[in-house]
């Protein structure tokens, strides 16, 4: 990994995973057999009003998660994390979106982690409309991108890496 992500989404801007942030989330691939799924918060920077966002942080799974091989509930110490980090951080690093596991090469989303997503959008304090999900998987990272909505909160995919490319 020698360059950070970007994705430019149309009606929203500049999209930037950091290439550290990258490097972290590739340690939680399920390689081994036994590896259970982990996850946390993303942290990132709106750094202007034209939409760019810089997504450069997340928080580490917590030893009151719990974790299984195809599961993975988050406890609300990410909550406390989150906040520090933004108390840290002069209030410019905030709470942008969830990420998790997958033991498959390929993620995809599973109707839990919809639900997740949706109650994440629904119920969730956050800056805008929008918060995105991502799932590492063995051989490819996926982001989705979900807009808050009175009626129903919409749910799209919005990029793919592929890991060592």
């Amino acid at each position: 990994m020698t360059e950070e992500w970007q994705m430019d989404i149309k009606g929203y801007g500049l999209i930037r995973v950091s290439k550290e942030l990258l490097t972290k989330l590739c340690d939680f691939r399920q390689l081994a057999k036994q590896s259970p799924e982990s996850g946390g918060v993303l942290i990132g920077k709106h750094l202007n009003s034209a939409g760019v966002l810089l997504i450069d942080q997340l928080t580490p799974p917590q030893k009151s998660d719990k974790q299984g091989r195809c599961e993975f509930y988050r406890s609300t110490e990410h909550n406390k994390l989150v906040n520090d980090i933004w108390k840290k951080s002069n209030k410019h690093s905030t709470y942008v979106g969830l990420w998790h596991s997958h033991p498959e090469p390929i993620p995809n989303y599973s109707l839990i982690d919809k639900q997740d997503w949706q109650n994440a959008l629904i119920q969730s304090k956050f800056e805008g409309d929008k918060l995105f999900f991502v799932i590492v998987g063995q051989t490819h990272i996926r982001i989705w991108m979900g807009v808050k909505s009175t009626l129903r909160s919409e749910i799209s995919i919005i990029g793919e890496y592929e890991i060592g490319k």
